[in-house]
């Protein structure tokens, strides 16, 4: 297990808990000692836990639940509709595009009409039915792991096959952007397939309403340096 699955497995545990005795988390979570000492080190730093002596808490800020699709894609939608309209406009004939699954990607997908004659990529079920709904043709699903609540494909086999792609533009979802502008998602799951996606983008674009701004969630995947927004 990689440094990042475990700082989401460790967040999980301590979700509700309050302070919990480090040796508590090491048994139960069977991670030597060693190893979760550094971990949470890390995690400290980054403003995730607390540390209290001889145990640690998880930070109320970072205690975010990922939110079913249905739920979120009724949230904003004028202003997701203007995202994506905004979105749609920097396509060219004939690209390819990758569209990431979410709320905002979901309205991508609904909008962008076949007149384009796009290749098109995405890791969402919601995305691939509103895009095969409106006649594109050219569309191709990652496999991989099938994440219930958000509709979205992640892990090993999605990243894998990221790896053969190069996209003229991307367009990713976001959870949060903090004040120096660093752009955060809700799980290294997550994370990992979205900073893929960058590296095999000509030009990658971060889909960010007004409720995800001035604000941080758990992982860190990109910067604005990185990631033009939409929003």
């Amino acid at each position: 297990m990689i440094k990042e699955q475990r700082y989401d497995v460790i967040k999980e545990f301590l979700k509700g808990k309050g302070i919990v005795l480090v040796e508590k988390i090491s048994i139960e979570l069977t991670i030597p000692l060693t190893t979760l000492r550094r971990d949470l080190n890390g995690m400290d730093k980054l403003g995730i836990i607390n540390k209290h002596h001889g145990g640690v808490e998880l930070v109320e800020s970072f205690i975010i639940p990922e939110e079913f699709f249905d739920h979120k894609v009724a949230i904003n939608i004028k202003e997701k509709l203007e995202i994506a309209k905004k979105a749609i406009s920097k396509i060219k004939r004939n690209e390819s595009i990758f569209i990431d699954a979410g709320s905002n990607g979901y309205y991508i997908a609904k909008l962008l009409k076949p007149n384009l004659e796009l290749t098109i990529v995405t890791n969402s079920i919601y995305n691939i039915q509103e895009l095969s709904k409106n006649g594109h043709k050219n569309i191709y699903l990652l496999g991989g792991k099938f994440k219930v609540v958000t509709g979205a494909i992640v892990g090993y086999e999605a990243i894998e096959a990221l790896k053969n792609y190069n996209f003229d533009k991307a367009f990713i979802g976001v959870n949060a952007v903090d004040k120096n502008n660093d752009i955060y998602t809700t799980s290294s799951e997550h994370a990992q397939i979205k900073i893929e996606i960058i590296k095999h983008s000509q030009k990658a674009y971060g889909l960010a309403d007004s409720s995800k701004l001035n604000s941080k969630s758990f992982y860190k995947f990109a910067n604005t340096r990185e990631l033009e927004l939409i929003s």
